[in-house]
């Protein structure tokens, strides 16, 4: 009997052992990150910003946004199948601004796809992608501008969750604090490629033209790897950084999660044997690291999985199982003080931990979620639901100062791509 429980042990505690090495070894590089030297050369970029029914949140980042870019830079606003007041914020603050109709595709790649058609004829030299919840800091377009002068082809910006006023929004900004900071530091500083996370990602003008946004599902982290099986390698840039609007209640967090694991499970299935023939034919370690990361469960999983893989250890009375897995749990823990040290946490953050086997039990039920959508082919995934909590009400926007209408904002979809944005 102690034979049987000790083998299913190791069955179970693989997994999670695999993700703990993982994670574990990122943690450790992610504390070696140095930003790369910055170079000068003035980029022109194209800020464009996907939006589905964004009225609630999307003044807050064009209001940073025009605060911080410069002449030089262009904000296109795809406003996706919208019945609320999105498109008429967005030319408020001079944005040019792309209407797509109710019989379009739907979905957020087709919409970051959209735009980008439309915007072949402007003049850009990099696109700018960012989220309607995202608010950018100061200096965000400099950082950004230097990094790619430096000769990266591609980046990633410091994501980050905004500070959160429900147990939702504390759970949802710890877990930026993995995907958007440690993980990404340790990747760079490994020299491996960094994930792009859809806002807050720069990518060359003749890249982003070069390939298209698909998947109903994480469209961010399949354009990623198609990148990689090409040779572009995503660079990290910490100086770089903005703050998304975290999901204020269980269900919306749910679905942002849902939509995420859903589009790893897919993406793991397309290209996870292109990923590994890459690795062996060219000894690519960037493109082991994406397989290992598509083949092991999430974080939260690879824990439940490490505490039923302890729990069958002391059954079966093997203490060395025990202490592997017990260490396995440790490099996890260690993983997440990281990321919440490197994110300066503030304390109702910490507090939140205490909810972590609620969080854990929930985690689970969303991963099955997920797992059926992808085997169902489920074709799309709804945008975040907005709350009143999640941002002010149009009638609020007076309070925001905004730019007055600009020519180009005003003309239609048809004639966007005709126009020099300078």
């Amino acid at each position: 009997m102690s034979t049987i429980l000790a083998v299913a042990a190791v069955v179970v505690g693989i997994p999670g052992m695999a993700v703990a090495l993982h994670f574990g070894l990122l943690a450790v590089a992610s504390w070696f990150y140095r930003e790369p030297s910055s170079a000068t050369s003035p980029l022109r970029f194209l800020v464009l910003i996907p939006a589905h029914d964004e009225e609630l949140v999307i003044a807050k980042g064009l209001s940073a946004i025009q605060a911080d870019k410069r002449s030089r830079d262009t904000v296109l606003v795809v406003a996706d199948r919208c019945s609320d007041s999105t498109a008429e914020i967005a030319r408020s603050f001079g944005a040019l601004v792309l209407e797509r109709g109710e019989d379009e595709e739907a979905g957020r790649a087709a919409a970051r796809q959209a735009g980008l058609e439309r915007a072949r004829e402007l003049e850009w030299d990099a696109v700018l992608m960012l989220d309607a919840d995202s608010v950018i800091e100061p200096g965000f377009f400099d950082a950004c501008e230097a990094a790619m002068a430096s000769g990266a082809p591609a980046i990633q910006a410091r994501s980050e969750s905004g500070h959160g006023r429900t147990l939702a929004q504390e759970a949802s900004l710890a877990a930026f604090t993995l995907q958007g900071i440690t993980i990404p530091r340790g990747r760079a500083s490994l020299g491996l490629s960094v994930r792009l996370r859809g806002t807050g990602m720069a990518i060359r003008r003749e890249i982003a033209l070069a390939h298209r946004f698909r998947a109903p599902a994480s469209e961010d982290l399949f354009f990623s790897l198609d990148l990689l099986l090409t040779g572009v390698r995503v660079r990290h840039v910490d100086a770089a950084r903005l703050r998304s609007e975290g999901a204020s209640t269980w269900g919306s967090f749910g679905g942002q999660k849902l939509r995420y694991e859903a589009g790893r499970m897919a993406a793991a299935r397309t290209f996870v044997p292109r990923l590994l023939a890459r690795a062996a034919r060219r000894r690519d370690g960037a493109c082991l690291e994406a397989a290992w990361f598509l083949l092991t469960p999430p974080y939260a999983v690879a824990i439940l999985l490490l505490l039923v893989a302890l729990a069958l250890a002391a059954l079966a009375g093997s203490a060395t199982l025990a202490i592997a897995f017990a260490a396995g749990l440790g490099a996890l823990a260690l993983t997440l003080v990281t990321g919440l040290i490197q994110a300066r946490a503030g304390r109702r953050t910490w507090l939140a931990l205490l909810a972590a086997p609620w969080y854990l039990a929930w985690k689970a039920a969303v991963q099955a979620r997920a797992l059926a959508s992808v085997l169902r082919r489920d074709d799309y995934y709804g945008p975040t639901a907005r709350s009143a909590a999640d941002g002010p009400t149009v009638h609020a926007l007076a309070g925001i100062p905004t730019a007055p209408p600009s020519e180009a904002s005003r003309l239609p979809a048809e004639t966007l791509a005709s126009r020099n944005p300078e």
